[in-house]
């Protein structure tokens, strides 16, 4: 399945070519970060399909997932 995949701020070097990723059809949330080399403790808000996500959350094909890493500041 082909998943599409957006990465914010400190995460966008990660990004993969085209903005997809190719994964196989019981891929997870979580299996998607590790194929990006992203630690679930490097993400604050995880988005599939527009709402909120989850790293054990089973994903489909055309599945949209958004990744924004946890926001500093004071």
């Amino acid at each position: 399945m082909e998943i599409e995949v957006a990465l914010f701020e400190t995460l966008k070097s990660r990004s993969p070519a085209g903005g997809r990723v190719r994964l196989p059809a019981d891929a997870t949330v979580s299996d998607l970060l590790a194929v990006l080399g992203i630690d679930p403790a490097d993400v604050g808000v995880l988005m599939v399909n527009r709402e909120d996500g989850r790293f054990d959350q089973q994903l489909h094909d055309s599945d949209r997932v958004a990744v924004i890493p946890p926001l500093g500041g004071g």
